[in-house]
């Protein structure tokens, strides 16, 4: 029988009679999941459900091969696509890396969550960079914001 690996490691645990629990922390997995990869298991007659005991089972296999290609396959994460306006990547391409992000989102008319969006898709997005964008703009703007802040007070 052609195992995964997932398939292969939940097996094993079993023999050592190890819990849902430890299983799933194991692989990385919910107990919800174990559960589907055990029911999966007792179907194709690799495991056996014990009636005495609760969640106890026996393993039936004696040898199996794993299948080397699962590794490959991932998940794929949900994203919003968002379409982006003639005009506004250059614009936020071009602001990105001077002014902060709510500037540029004020400019274009669109929430932050939009632009956060944009930049994502347009593979802008470094880490620490929002920090170092803000401080450009305050460093650029300081005497503009000091003069409002005098006028204010």
């Amino acid at each position: 029988m052609i195992l995964t690996r997932k398939e292969a490691t939940v097996i094993e645990k079993i023999r050592n009679r190890s819990t849902r629990k430890e299983i799933a922390r194991k692989l990385g997995i919910s107990t919800f999941e174990v559960e589907d990869i055990v029911n999966d298991l007792v179907q194709r007659l690799a495991i056996q459900r014990s009636d005495n005991v609760k969640e106890q089972c026996e393993v039936l296999l004696d040898t199996y091969e794993i299948e080397d290609n699962t590794e490959k396959i991932s998940k794929q994460k949900k994203t919003i696509e968002v379409l982006i306006p003639e005009g506004y990547e250059d614009h936020i391409r071009k602001q990105y890396g001077i002014l902060p992000r709510r500037e540029i989102a004020r400019q274009l008319n669109l929430s932050k969550v939009t632009l956060n969006l944009m930049i994502m898709q347009l593979g802008l997005r470094e880490k620490g960079m929002p920090e170092l964008h803000n401080q450009r703009f305050f460093e650029q703007n300081e005497d503009h914001i000091q003069s409002v802040n005098i006028k204010e007070v």
